[in-house]
């Protein structure tokens, strides 16, 4: 018998829950279309897009890319720090 997940949301209001999909859903969108335009601009200048599925390092390594992280971090999750 397997153990039981937990439930990591269970004294979350719905308010906040909804609020996050909708935060991240805004995110994976504007992200999204910024990459296809940004895609269609390199193909379109003949440029091979097959190294962007190319291995990057992580962003815990870059101190810029690490800033961006925690700044979408604190833009998606940033409400739940103040319920309590």
């Amino acid at each position: 018998m397997s153990a039981p997940v937990p439930d990591y949301v269970a004294d979350l209001p719905k308010t906040e829950l909804l609020r996050i999909i909708v935060a991240l859903s805004t995110e994976v969108y504007a992200m999204a279309d910024r990459m296809r335009g940004i895609e269609d601009i390199l193909a379109a200048r003949g440029i091979d897009l097959a190294s962007l599925d190319a291995p990057t390092d992580p962003a815990a390594f870059d101190e810029k890319r690490k800033r961006a992280r925690d700044d979408f971090v604190q833009r998606v999750f940033g409400s739940l720090t103040t319920l309590g």
